[in-house]
């Protein structure tokens, strides 16, 4: 049996996956030990799958809370990427968090522990992968995770190198001058997502583990409420489901705008959003609200689902055979609507398009046109199946005994050239570049 140290943060897209991971991990005979929010610790007991808090659930929805304030726009100011690491304590929460990984680590006999962490977000997997000489892998949740490599070197490299070689100096490490480099200095990479997504888009990195979306049935199934289960009818699906993910990064006009197209269709909607403010103060007539509704049980039952573009909710709806339309905006969402437009299982629309008038017509096509629900079949069986939970489980498995070697420069995504980009891209790292440089502000503290 051997460890395997797991690491993320964020929402449902972000944990669940993690979770499946360990639990997967876990029915193979491995030790498997989740570092994540204390607000998933349910979901994960219930999976079997031992989780260790990095928060307390009042720290996460403050997280949350001031996520709203700028994340889904966080190419427009590095000062404010910086206020905010500073501002809810991240370094420190860094530094807990690698030395909890370091102290569990250092009991498990030597090459029989793999530290894995959310891709270049969970900067403790590289602290131990430095120190404690342990391999280390990255997992990508969504494809732009990995085509914003050159993005991410140039976050650290205008405002987060400082305090990172800060938090280094404190354990005792060099500071790092080369940020492409060491942020990509793992053994391995696995990408959550099937080939026919990858090829859909910019592909994923050469030499990473493709395998498939995993999804949380446990977390997603259950009985409808009455007052839910009474607005789907099994034969003939007419609600449109509207949910905008389980977080509050959202364009402030995006629940406003959904529920207004689907009231102009004259269909029924079921709402489903946890916060309330993010909702109008009156919904329109035949639209209903719910906080959490199971969605492995809900979404077949729906006639389409229009939602944000988040890679789970994504994922659900191919995996329930339903039509999708996508107002995405934000950091992943655009090019996951992309990638489901271009394999025929959704419409979508960036948000300097959404009108009453665009989302509407775009419900009534996929609605009226039976492709995108044949297609959405299609490809069903393959979601979230255990064959990609193995794929994972095993791709992680090869890095067991493995001694960790310093990357070269000419290993890192971040030394490449704007013309070795996709048009995807580059145009994401013009819109960084366009931004002005400004200093990294003081810790306030």
């Amino acid at each position: 049996m051997a460890t395997f140290l797991l690491t993320t943060d964020g929402t449902h897209g972000d944990v669940w996956p993690f979770i499946r991971l360990a639990e997967g991990l876990g029915r193979r005979g491995h030790e498997a030990v989740l570092f994540s929010h204390q607000a998933y610790a349910d979901t994960a007991a219930r999976a079997g799958v031992r989780l260790v808090a990095t928060d307390t659930a009042e720290e996460y929805e403050r997280l949350l809370d001031d996520h709203r304030a700028f994340w889904v726009n966080v190419l427009t100011s590095v000062d404010r990427v910086v206020d905010f690491y500073h501002r809810n304590g991240i370094f420190d929460q860094i530094r807990a968090e690698y030395e909890a990984m370091a102290e569990l680590a250092r009991t498990r006999p030597a090459g029989e522990v793999v530290l894995v962490g959310r891709h270049m977000s969970r900067l403790s997997v590289l602290l131990g992968r430095e120190v404690l000489g342990m391999p280390a892998a990255w997992v990508c949740v969504t494809p732009t995770q990995h085509m914003g490599v050159p993005l991410t070197q140039r976050l650290y490299t205008r405002g987060l190198a400082e305090p990172t070689n800060a938090m280094r100096d404190r354990l005792g490490l060099p500071p790092v001058t080369d940020w492409g480099t060491w942020l990509s200095g793992v053994d391995g990479c696995v990408c959550l997502w099937p080939d026919w997504f990858d090829t859909a888009g910019d592909p994923a990195p050469a030499g990473a583990s493709r395998a498939g979306f995993l999804l949380n049935d446990a977390a997603e199934t259950g009985p409808l409420p009455a007052a839910a289960a009474a607005l789907v009818a099994p034969s003939q699906p007419r609600s449109i489901l509207v949910t905008g993910g389980s977080g509050r990064m959202l364009h402030r006009d995006w629940y406003t705008t959904a529920v207004t197209a689907v009231a102009e269709i004259g269909r029924p909607g079921i709402v489903v959003c946890k916060y309330r403010d993010l909702l109008p103060e009156r919904l329109p007539p035949g639209l209903h609200w719910f906080p959490a509704l199971p969605f492995a049980t809900l979404m077949p039952k729906v006639a389409a689902v229009l939602h944000h573009g988040g890679i789970l909710t994504s994922a659900r709806a191919i995996r329930s055979g339903t039509p999708q339309v996508v107002l995405a905006h934000g950091v992943d969402r655009p090019d996951n609507a992309r990638r489901l437009h271009r394999l025929g299982l959704a419409e979508w629309l960036p948000a300097a398009r959404w009108t009453t008038a665009d989302v509407a017509a775009l419900l009534r096509l996929v609605l009226a046109e039976p492709a995108y629900r044949r297609r959405a079949i299609d490809l069903a069986p393959g979601v979230g199946s255990d064959a990609a939970l193995d794929t994972a489980c095993q791709a992680l498995e090869t890095l067991l005994g493995r001694t960790p070697t310093p990357p070269t420069p000419a290993r890192a995504p971040a030394t490449r050239t704007a013309a070795d980009l996709s048009p995807e891209r580059a145009a994401l790292l013009r819109r960084w570049l366009d931004q002005p440089s400004t200093p990294a502000k003081q810790d306030p503290r």
